[in-house]
């Protein structure tokens, strides 16, 4: 295999980041997707505690982060935010870095990221939230404002943001084109996933294939539902088409 300091997935959230953690573990590299390192007990696709503490560090200018002395990298928050992947290649020279996007059809991905966060943050709200639920919140509230520029859900803003980013990727990797694995759509992932993983890390490809996992929406897209259904919340433009949208890796 390649070698490498760290490697992060920088993938936008609703980007696959939770099936390309999964398929690096299975070529033996361990990330923490926000904050959670598997094989870790629980359902939840994060670790409250961990999140939190890589915000502390990273709002007090710390980029040694804690978290990195127990895995090899991250995905998702914090990753995901550019001055901070752009502060752990720093910091962390040689290190590798996986982008997916959804440029196919970002207005799926606007969609899925309302349903998802807005789902995500009512899960958290609920009578029965501990600390850490308000917590967790908390956290993904500054994240998101540092990542889109706003902590709700705004459609033009993220969209925005959504394009932004990706350019600023290329404007980043430009001149080091060897340190990006730059997939162009999540769809790529179904049939070439491992050809362009392992092609990338220089390693054997394994012979099961690209993993999907989309267990962690389903609390968040019912809560998201129900909330639509008892007018909790309204409908908006990305709602118009969900039902006729296939499901997706995230």
């Amino acid at each position: 295999m390649r070698r490498f300091n760290k490697i992060h997935v920088i993938a936008l959230p609703r980007c696959a980041t939770v099936s390309v953690c999964d398929a690096l573990r299975m070529l033996g590299i361990r990330l923490a997707h926000l904050g959670r390192i598997d094989p870790q007990t629980g359902d939840e696709h994060h670790d409250t505690s961990r999140l939190v503490r890589m915000h502390q560090q990273i709002t007090q200018g710390d980029a040694r982060l804690d978290i990195l002395e127990e895995c090899d990298g991250l995905a998702d928050y914090p990753a995901c935010i550019a001055s901070v992947y752009q502060t752990l290649d720093r910091q962390y020279p040689g290190s590798l870095f996986i982008n997916v996007r959804r440029d196919s059809n970002p207005q799926a991905w606007l969609s899925s990221a309302r349903r998802q966060f807005i789902g995500l943050r009512l899960l958290k709200s609920r009578p029965n939230a501990t600390g850490g639920d308000h917590d967790f919140v908390d956290v993904m509230n500054e994240f998101r404002e540092m990542t889109f520029g706003s902590r709700e859900f705004d459609g033009d803003k993220y969209l925005h943001a959504y394009h932004a980013y990706q350019q600023e990727v290329e404007r980043y990797f430009a001149e080091r084109p060897d340190a990006l694995l730059d997939i162009p759509d999540i769809s790529v992932l179904n049939g070439q996933g491992f050809d362009r993983l392992c092609d990338f890390l220089d390693c054997a490809k394994p012979s099961r294939k690209f993993p999907y996992n989309n267990r962690h929406s389903i609390a968040p897209e019912q809560a998201y539902r129900s909330a639509l259904s008892n007018g909790t919340i309204r409908p908006s433009l990305e709602d118009a088409d969900d039902s006729r949208l296939p499901p997706s890796h995230t």
